[in-house]
């Protein structure tokens, strides 16, 4: 096979050159056993194509686009310090950004708490997640029943048990204590905690399952690109430099996770519990508020609150370095709030600036605000949930079919889904237009 030497961030590195294939999956051919504490599952003979192909590059420390139902992922096998240091290769991802870690079930997640360190010798990849000793083996298996009497998930701390309950599998990313197992690498080199999610969607589920291991995946996309929420994404960025592409279709939720610490010293305040979004994503401030609790001084960061220690040293993916940006200009439309006036300013500033542009500008609304020109494509959104949905792959068809000069899109107020596409434009935006 061929070798591609990459420079990103002035560190070279060396990637394989595949020949990329893709096959196709659907939730429809997968039933698990439980719905949250074991990976155990069942799947119809036409699944095995992918379920084969996806495990053996998996335990075979090489990555793998799977479909997820946030963004399409970049997966490899969270446990070994060179299968994730292609992730960052394979992507151009700054090393020093970290990366979330997947599992298929809270089986899985709590059996990393038992493994040893990551840097002792382990020449067979155990294979974790469902409750049998025969694949767990012997010592792990009475690690975990002995945890068991302890105490429900003795692992995982208690803020978190209610969490867990009602949004996962989700797209909502915890931050954990970082068990020994998983190298710092994920961590992008530093810190003492780890990002952990366990996602909802059944083949993203069943590829971790199958091959028995917690996936480290970043979205599938070049570094800064928009993140890929269809197939075709992950191979117009990535294509050569992966074995396999796992296409289950467009992705449910449109958006990364929200990151949630509930554990980190930053979660205390003078002693008391007051957890905090680090990254809005696909469960919202106001459904996490509504856990009542320490959960009802939910606070967001970057609008509540600072650290210089977070902004040198991130603890969770999309903190540091500009991200979800095409190669044409974005200019964001922002609403100073959420009154009907604001959304008028909007749209009488982007009508006096489109009527002031040369060449093809694509144009993103909330609603049809009467748009029109030879060189404009316009793509309406019904409302923020919408815009959430589309926003990447909104992105992407403007910048790399329609080919257009500039990009205005209408922003939107910061409630609910809001908050979580306004996170991500503002980042794609190299243009900020109050309004």
């Amino acid at each position: 096979m061929l070798i591609q030497r990459l420079t990103k961030m002035g560190i070279s590195t060396a990637v394989t050159a595949f020949n990329t294939k893709v096959l196709p999956a659907s939730a429809a051919q997968i039933t698990f056993s439980s719905m949250l504490e074991d990976g155990a599952f069942t799947a119809s003979t036409d699944a095995a194509p992918w379920i084969n192909a996806s495990r053996d590059a998996l335990r075979g420390n090489m990555c793998v686009g799977i479909p997820t139902e946030t963004v399409y992922g970049l997966a490899a096998n969270a446990l070994d310090a060179s299968a994730v240091q292609q992730i960052f290769a394979v992507k151009g991802r700054p090393s020093d950004n970290p990366l979330i870690v997947h599992v298929s079930s809270i089986r899985m997640l709590r059996a990393l708490y038992h493994l040893p360190a990551c840097d002792d010798a382990q020449k067979v990849q155990p294979f974790l997640g469902t409750d049998n000793a025969a694949l767990e083996g012997s010592a792990l298996h009475a690690a975990l029943q002995a945890a068991e009497q302890t105490g429900e998930w003795p692992e995982i701390p208690q803020a978190y048990h209610d969490v867990i309950r009602k949004f996962w599998p989700g797209a909502l990313t915890l931050i954990m204590p970082r068990p020994p197992c998983i190298p710092i690498e994920v961590l992008g080199g530093h810190g003492t905690t780890v990002a952990v999610r366990f996602p909802s969607h059944t083949v993203a589920r069943a590829a971790i399952a199958a091959c028995g291991l917690p996936l480290a995946a970043p979205s599938a996309n070049a570094s800064g690109r928009p993140s890929p929420t269809l197939a075709a994404h992950v191979r117009h960025d990535l294509d050569g430099r992966l074995p396999l592409i796992i296409d289950s279709g467009p992705c449910d939720v449109g958006v990364e996770s929200t990151v949630l610490d509930a554990y980190s010293s930053n979660a205390y305040v003078d002693g008391e519990l007051v957890p905090y979004i680090l990254r809005p994503g696909g469960v919202t401030f106001e459904s996490l508020q509504s856990l009542g609790g320490a959960y009802e001084r939910l606070r967001v960061y970057r609008r509540d609150f600072t650290s210089t220690e977070m902004e040198v040293n991130p603890t969770t993916p999309g903190m540091k370095y500009r991200h979800y940006s095409p190669t044409a200009p974005v200019y964001l439309f922002v609403p100073s709030d959420a009154s009907s006036a604001s959304c008028a300013r909007q749209r009488e500033k982007m009508h006096e600036l489109l009527a002031q542009q040369k060449g093809k500008i694509g144009v993103v609304t909330v609603g049809d605000m009467g748009t029109s020109g030879a060189d404009h494509v316009v793509c309406v959104t019904k409302d923020a949930a919408d815009l959430a949905h589309r926003i990447f792959a909104v992105l992407r068809m403007l910048d790399e079919d329609e080919h257009v000069d500039k990009i205005f899109v209408q922003g939107v107020d910061e409630s609910n889904e809001g908050m979580a596409v306004m996170n991500r434009l503002a980042k794609a935006a190299s243009h900020h237009i109050v309004c």
